[in-house]
């Protein structure tokens, strides 16, 4: 009984994102209380992304280091059969290339129409800060801190509330279309490779789970 229970511990701070050295040292040092023993742990994850430039600087260096090779992105096109699931799958694979292309996309387009750089520098603080609040952190007005994905959620809303209200909204929907059209230009032409598949199929089951 106290192995299962030792397990399920172990398994709920591995779940987390924390190895099995790390949520072993916790449990340790918390005298097996996991509540505790997670907080020592996300305090320890905090503390580490803080020395390293912040939340939004370890999310950075997780999109570049999710990167593929660009040769590798361009290597392979083929009229799709199965559209839908090669879309699906080359987005998934290739989500931080289309990142980096769609940040170097907006880079050009403001730098060719400077009135939107104002603009670019208030979403981007927008977004910064929703990355940066932390998940434990209540929101002002809720009174009750919101995940990641709300916060993005809201920030996104915000912005483009933000670039309607500027007059730069046809601007900025070019930048969007075009950004897009190559991405999803590149989902659907190019040839899903084994590793794309097998990327697709495990983020599937983990999603099943």
């Amino acid at each position: 009984m106290g192995a299962e229970m030792s397990t399920a511990r172990m398994k709920q701070l591995t779940d987390m994102g924390f190895t099995v050295a790390e949520s072993r040292i916790a449990l340790e040092a918390a005298g097996g209380d996991v509540t505790r023993a997670a907080e020592l742990l996300v305090n320890r994850r905090n503390q580490q992304q803080a020395a390293a430039g912040g939340v939004f600087a370890a999310r950075i260096n997780q999109i570049l280091s999710e990167q593929r090779p660009w040769n590798e992105f361009f290597e392979r096109f083929l009229w799709p059969e199965h559209l839908a699931e090669r879309v699906q799958t080359n987005l998934l694979y290739y989500r931080a290339n289309y990142i980096l292309i769609c940040g170097g996309g907006t880079l050009v387009g403001v730098l060719l129409q400077p009135s939107l750089l104002v603009i670019a520098c208030i979403v981007g603080g927008i977004f910064y800060g929703a990355i940066e609040w932390g998940d434990r952190r209540p929101v002002p007005g809720l009174n009750q801190p919101l995940a990641l994905d709300q916060r993005l959620s809201a920030a996104a809303l915000a912005s483009a509330g933000v670039v309607h209200s500027s007059g730069c909204f046809g601007q900025a929907c070019r930048i969007a279309v075009v950004c897009g059209g190559i991405v999803l230009g590149h989902a659907a032409f190019r040839a899903r490779s084994l590793a794309a598949r097998w990327s697709f199929f495990k983020d599937s089951v983990e999603r099943t789970d």
